[in-house]
């Protein structure tokens, strides 16, 4: 498969990242190839025939004329995509060193994901991860680069963030409607919550997740002393909360969806399920929204993207990678 070698006017740079606006329409191609011409119009279109510079084959890259790579084709750089990185809220939850909390981190031990806790960067590299998005087809979930393709695996998964990564699938069983009555229902009996904190806390943003914040206030003074019912409800936020800062962060910027308590009703079965492997599920997903050339903003857990590409490419950083900050 032929990848995309596009000749750039401008160049991203660590400190001067291009400012060319892809809003503008897309030029045709002057020179006549006999590929196809790719205009604004046209580029949410299905690719038909040869692409200037990139694919021959249509069959497989069908998405390629809303591709940012397409826009960079004909000069029109994206300004670095915002990253949506929610790991400096991990170190917002914070846990008095002099209060005991044992049984409140057996449950959190025993989930499989509490090394997400301090393995994530608080800063995340802009033109890095900008780079390999342009690079990302999501028709093959791969980075196309010029010596062939690459992609992120569960073994680096593994390897990098040390979670499960295999066992039950993250997945809703056919039969549950997932509507307010259902969420609501969800929440209150997975946090205990009362049916008027439910309906103040839903109601808030569209009914179907909540705030990070609203996690952390109302369990961030767990201890032994509490009632054990409530110990297993916090062990359920904070859970919770660490999916929204790592795994499954979306473009929202401050909320979790509901629907992942589903899987952390029975605190004693959260380790069986294939954590990373829903997580990188979920980064491919994000990855590919990314690629379009009208994104602006990425989500996933981009600790585990911008690791996998310090890891594979050493020199991409420019700086040395002891120095890199984690949540710790």
């Amino acid at each position: 498969m032929n990848v995309p070698q596009p000749h750039r006017e401008k160049k991203f740079s660590s400190t001067q990242p291009s400012q060319l606006d892809v809003d503008e329409g897309l030029p045709g191609n002057e020179i006549d190839t006999g590929e196809e011409q790719v205009s604004e119009k046209d580029a949410d279109e299905p690719l038909s025939g040869p692409f200037p510079g990139g694919p021959h084959d249509p069959s497989v890259l069908k998405s390629f004329k809303s591709h940012v790579a397409a826009a960079i084709w004909f000069n029109k750089e994206r300004d670095p995509l915002k990253l949506q990185n929610h790991s400096y809220k991990l170190t917002q939850w914070v846990f008095d060193e002099n209060v005991a909390n044992h049984k409140f981190w057996t449950y959190i031990d025993g989930s499989g994901l509490r090394p997400l806790v301090s393995c994530s960067y608080l800063i995340g590299n802009r033109v890095v991860v900008s780079a390999f998005c342009e690079r990302w087809q999501p028709e093959t979930n791969t980075f196309h680069l010029p010596f062939g393709e690459m992609t992120i695996t569960l073994d680096d998964v593994f390897k990098i963030l040390g979670i499960p990564v295999q066992g039950d699938s993250i997945s809703v069983p056919e039969g549950v409607r997932l509507d307010k009555t259902y969420y609501a229902s969800l929440l209150s009996s997975t946090l205990g919550v009362t049916t008027d904190e439910v309906k103040i806390e839903m109601s808030r943003y569209g009914g179907n997740g909540v705030t990070l914040e609203w996690l952390r206030l109302r369990f961030q003074g767990v201890s032994d002393d509490s009632p054990l019912e409530f110990i297993e409800f916090a062990a359920r936020g904070f859970l919770l909360y660490i999916l929204g800062c790592t795994l499954f962060v979306d473009k929202t910027g401050n909320r979790i969806n509901i629907i992942y308590l589903y899987f952390l009703r029975d605190l004693n079965r959260v380790g069986r399920y294939a954590w990373g492997a829903a997580g990188l599920a979920f980064l491919y997903r994000q990855l590919g929204l990314a690629s379009r050339v009208g994104c602006r903003q990425i989500g996933g857990y981009l600790t585990l993207l911008e690791a996998w590409i310090y890891e594979h490419f050493r020199n991409v950083a420019g700086v040395d990678l002891v120095g890199l900050v984690f949540v710790h």
